[in-house]
């Protein structure tokens, strides 16, 4: 930790303490001065294991990447679905799970510009937001990067227990679990048929930052894996009560056909209504799918294959 970080450090808990204009003014002076961490994940390419392999075995080695390759910040989600660029002051401001592909270290500027990419889709940005959880709103972050005026900031609000929960069990259902599926493929799908529960709580226990923050354990789900034909075995997990007012799951399918590997992922979702649920999913590039309104639970099975059916029959 060099002097420029130490000195932004104590300015946040100054501003903390006392959220006057002249705090944040002195602290984003700071930070222009100041380089921090940003994690990201790398598009899962052979090219890109074969570099993980080398790391692997030369630690500490400087690798290049590939020309052209575009590491991806590891945005979070709030409640609302709304999404933050996370940065952090230091490398012990970052949860140790789950495991990011690289920690790029950027300038406050450039973390700015890059929040602010469309592509991203973020509202704002969040300073070490497992520990300090400094928000800053796209209006305020536009403002730093033009140099004008800071809009007023009426209330830094730091997430609770109960949110950080809500986000980290979203990073299980709609990144981690689907990532480890697609990633390791078959081998993976058989070994939730094997260990079933043991398996899905592990998946879900390494997505969240600290370990008394997760409230779950193998008895919060139910895994059974069914042999619907020589060309579709399906699993389907039941998580824990999605109770929150967020999109979380009430059930996760995984489907794999045995003849040629082809692996699907869908969920059963909360949506924005009071009883709405929809039928979506993830597909192997990390993209939400959305299928519309889910059935009722005893025609899930069979609204899955239909797609699966009608999507096999679009691509031949």
């Amino acid at each position: 930790m060099n002097h420029e970080t130490k000195k932004t450090e104590q300015l946040i808990q100054i501003y903390k303490e006392d959220t006057a204009k002249e705090n944040l003014q002195a602290l984003v002076h700071q930070m222009k001065k100041t380089v921090f961490i940003v994690p990201a994940m790398l598009p899962d390419t052979p090219e890109i294991q074969e570099i993980k392999q080398k790391v692997k075995e030369n630690p500490g080695q400087q690798i290049q990447l590939p020309k052209g390759t575009a590491p991806m910040p590891a945005i979070l989600n709030n409640q609302k679905g709304d999404k933050f660029f996370p940065f952090y002051s230091s490398a012990e401001q970052i949860p140790k799970e789950p495991k990011f592909d690289i920690l790029m270290n950027m300038p406050f500027q450039a973390c700015c510009s890059l929040a602010l990419d469309e592509r991203l889709g973020t509202q704002g940005m969040a300073l070490n937001p497992f520990t300090d959880n400094l928000m800053f709103i796209r209006e305020v972050v536009e403002a730093i990067l033009k140099n004008e005026e800071l809009p007023e900031i009426k209330k830094q609000v730091k997430l609770s227990p109960q949110q950080v929960q809500v986000m980290m069990r979203q990073r299980a259902e709609f990144h981690d679990l689907p990532l480890k599926i697609f990633k390791e493929g078959a081998e993976f799908v058989h070994l939730l048929c094997d260990e079933g529960e043991s398996a899905v709580n592990e998946v879900y226990k390494n997505a969240y930052p600290k370990e008394e923050l997760y409230p779950f354990g193998e008895e919060y789900f139910s895994v059974m894996a069914l042999n619907i034909s020589e060309e579709l075995l399906l699993v389907r997990i039941d998580a824990p009560a999605a109770d929150a007012p967020a999109q979380l799951c009430h059930r996760i399918y995984v489907t794999l056909n045995p003849q040629n590997n082809e692996i699907r992922y869908f969920t059963i979702e909360k949506g924005r209504g009071k009883d709405e649920r929809n039928l979506g999913g993830v597909d192997a590039d990390g993209h939400h799918l959305n299928y519309g309104e889910a059935p009722v639970e005893g025609a899930e099975i069979q609204r899955i294959m239909d797609i699966i059916k009608r999507e096999n029959e679009q691509m031949s």
